[in-house]
């Protein structure tokens, strides 16, 4: 919380990064952290309506572009309970390989996992 009494600005970024490993654990198998097969590149956040405490946010994200080597993913922090958007953002994700610490194109099993959260409005 800050001052004001609403969640601190730096939290958003700390949802977002909930909403990335969960999308790691829904498809990849991780054991480790070189097992991310991806680096943030760029993280954009609008912050719409201040989370106040005793809300209950549900962060959405799914992709919304697939290039060769990178992809970004579009998220929505709601409220459901008030109708509020608090938050929309977009991240710009890197595949990486950390064992030759270098980009790599996207492997066409990984595509695979992007094309099924992929949303085009």
């Amino acid at each position: 919380m800050d001052p004001m009494q609403r969640v601190n600005n730096a939290s958003y970024s700390a949802y977002l990064e909930l909403a990335r490993l969960h999308f790691c654990k829904k498809y990849l198998s991780i054991d480790t952290l070189e097992d991310i097969p991806f680096v943030l590149a760029r993280v954009e956040l609008d912050l719409l309506s201040s989370i106040l405490p005793g809300d209950e946010i549900e962060v959405q994200i799914w992709v919304s572009r697939i290039g060769n080597t990178s992809w970004d993913f579009e998220y929505l922090i709601w409220n459901e309970s008030r109708k509020v958007r608090h938050a929309v953002a977009k991240t710009v994700q890197v595949y990486f390989n950390y064992h030759q610490k270098s980009k790599a194109q996207i492997p066409e099993s990984f595509k695979a996992h992007l094309l099924n959260e992929l949303r085009t409005n």
